[in-house]
């Protein structure tokens, strides 16, 4: 029996949105803008996970500051988490009614590879963060396997369900774990040879569907 889902965020929970603007105004704020900076920054940001092993401050201050070449505070985290909440959908009505819906029948949590403060804040922004009890990725990030375990909770990992946008990260290693795995092809990637359910959207999960792996 299926008793939680997690959930990932970016490309799953939140798509089509651009994080260009968030940084350029964070860098207009702290006195550091340039083109070259936006450039830099955006290479950390896919970097930063092949150094690293979890998100905290002193790290992401520290190595960012390298990568632009200045010394970074807690306040450009503050500000930065401030541009960032407003990365968000326009209009998310049908999937606060699809998350609201699968609340009353499943756990839900989160598993995303960042700050739990900046995706909450994200999330709340759409008023459906309230809906998911923990939230995970921070203190250890994908696909370091502890973190699908821990993301289970109480739960069994054939009680709960990965929900991802990430073939790696979102179903290949949890899938090896026992973990029920929801393939949400946000990129429009071919699909052909997945060995998982797939979906367009979130928007297009429901109860039923999630029964149906209970008999797989």
């Amino acid at each position: 029996m299926i008793k939680r889902l997690i959930f990932d965020v970016d490309g799953t929970l939140i798509t089509n949105v651009n994080f260009i603007s968030a940084i350029e105004s964070t860098l207009k704020q702290i006195g550091i803008y340039s083109e070259k900076n936006i450039n830099r920054f955006l290479r950390a940001i896919n970097t930063y996970e092949n150094k690293f092993s979890n998100y905290n401050k002193n790290d992401y201050l520290s190595y960012f500051g390298e990568v632009i070449n200045v010394k970074l505070d807690d306040k450009f985290i503050d500000i930065f988490f401030n541009e960032l909440k407003d990365c968000i959908p326009i209009n998310n009505q049908t999937l606060k009614y699809v998350i609201s819906e699968l609340s009353k029948t499943y756990e839900l949590v989160l598993l995303t590879n960042y700050f739990k403060e900046s995706q909450l804040n994200r999330l709340n922004n759409m008023e459906i963060g309230n809906l998911f009890s923990e939230c995970y990725g921070e203190e250890l990030i994908k696909p370091n396997k502890d973190i699908y375990i821990k993301a289970c909770g109480k739960n069994k990992p054939s009680e709960c369900v990965m929900i991802g946008d990430d073939l790696a990260l979102d179903i290949e290693v949890p899938k090896k774990l026992g973990i029920h795995t929801i393939f949400v092809n946000s990129k429009h990637i071919l699909t052909d040879n997945i060995d998982t359910i797939v979906v367009n959207s979130v928007e297009d999960i429901n109860v039923n569907l999630i029964k149906t792996l209970e008999n797989n």
